[in-house]
Parts: C-alpha cells; structure tokens; sequence
C-alpha cells in the first residue's frame, strides 16, 4: 500500500486477503476465554471472522475435551455446517489435521501418511489443503514472547513447551507426490468460483444457526493461527 492523501479509504485501497485461523489446536481451554469447543461454538467462529472482514478460513476441528480432532467425520461435519454458514468464505483444511501431542510427554507431531492422504476423501470438498512439502522442523514456539505464553499450557507445561519446540513435520517426496495426486483427483486444489476479496460493504453479514442463549453474540476476535491467544 501506498500511504498518501486518503489512503485508508477502502476504494483507494489495493485488494486484500485476510486469512484467519481460529482453531490452532495447540491451544486448550483456559489457555483463551475465545476457545470453541461445540460445533455450533466452531461455526459461529467463523462466522465472526468473516463479518470481522476475513475471505479465507484455515480450519482444524476441536472435540469437545479441547484437543484437536482426528476423525475425519467430525471433519466432514464441519464442513457441511461451514457451506451453509460462511458460503463466501474460501475454506482450506490444515493439512496436519492435529499436530497436538495427545498426552503427557508424546511427542507433538503431524499423523502418519495414511491419515493425511484422507483429506482428499472429505466432503464436502474444501477450497483447500495445505500441504507440507518435505521434512522439516516447525518449532512453533519460537514465534512466541514469554509474555505471549505465560498463563497458558504451552507456558506452564515444560514437557508440551518442549514438545512443540521441538515437533518436526515429516513430508517427504513418499508423502506429499502422492498426497497431491489424491487433492487434484478429488478437484479440491481449485480456483474458488469466488474471489478471496471484494468490496466488504456489497456483502452481507453472515449469521448462524440459532444456538444456546447468548452464545451467537459473543464476540471473538479474529486470530491467526500462531497469535498468543488473547486473555
């Protein structure tokens, strides 16, 4: 962007995609009071990100004990919901689907081949996948201050700090040549028949749903998926 004479008006400004990533699975209830744990809290997350302005929606799933979700139903159920509630929205699939340790001192890791290779089966097909492309560390934790992780599990727990210090997503050729034949064959890498930007004030806020009282209004601000979370 170039800064001159009003500049921040928005039909002076260049296109922009916003992308947020409300459900990082290393994240666990308490860590955040925005944490959603039910579907409907999942779904309306979204749904706040896009009124919030966000086109693109990265998505992991949460079972209700917090922990990142590995079944690929729940998958398919939240994509069904996220269609109805957030049709503008590009969605893409985190492509480790959970890389949360499951407990005590396992390692934090991204699931083995297999599992991964089963996004190409989700449906209804999102936009799309992420996909790692060879072996290589991803130390989440470098990306974060003390002060980003004090109060939180990561930060009070010195095996989970370690583990995800020192998680390493293994994605050689084996893997990712074949996890991109499956993706183009189920069409889900595609060019959206919409685009991820636009002028805000033509679309219409999404809505939700009706779910529990007063959980539809809460509000949640708009978090990347490796922003502290917001306590």
């Amino acid at each position: 962007m170039h800064f001159h004479d009003d500049s921040l008006f928005p039909e002076n400004q260049e296109k922009l995609v916003i992308q947020a990533a409300p459900y990082g699975p290393e994240w666990l209830p308490g860590d955040a009071e925005d944490i959603p744990l039910t579907m409907d809290e999942q779904v309306q997350a979204a749904v706040d990100c896009y009124n919030a302005g966000a086109t693109v929606l990265h998505i992991h799933v949460r079972e209700l004990d917090g922990h990142g979700s590995k079944r690929m139903s729940m998958f398919n159920e939240m994509m069904a919901r996220l269609r109805e509630a957030v049709p503008e929205m590009v969605l893409q699939i985190g492509g480790s689907i959970s890389f949360a340790p499951e407990e005590g001192g396992a390692e934090a890791k991204w699931l083995d081949y297999d599992t991964r290779h089963m996004l190409a089966e989700v449906d209804p097909r999102p936009d799309q996948v992420t996909i790692a492309i060879n072996t290589s560390q991803m130390n989440i934790v470098e990306m974060m201050s003390d002060s980003d992780l004090q109060g939180t599990s990561i930060g009070s727990n010195p095996v989970l700090h370690k583990a995800y210090r020192d998680m390493v997503v293994e994605a050689g050729p084996e893997f990712y040549l074949e996890h991109l034949k499956r993706i183009r064959s189920a069409e889900t890498q595609r060019k959206p028949a919409r685009p991820a930007y636009g002028g805000r004030s033509t679309r219409s806020p999404a809505t939700c749903s009706p779910v529990s009282p007063g959980q539809q209004t809460r509000s949640r601000p708009t978090r990347w998926l490796w922003a502290p979370p917001i306590r």
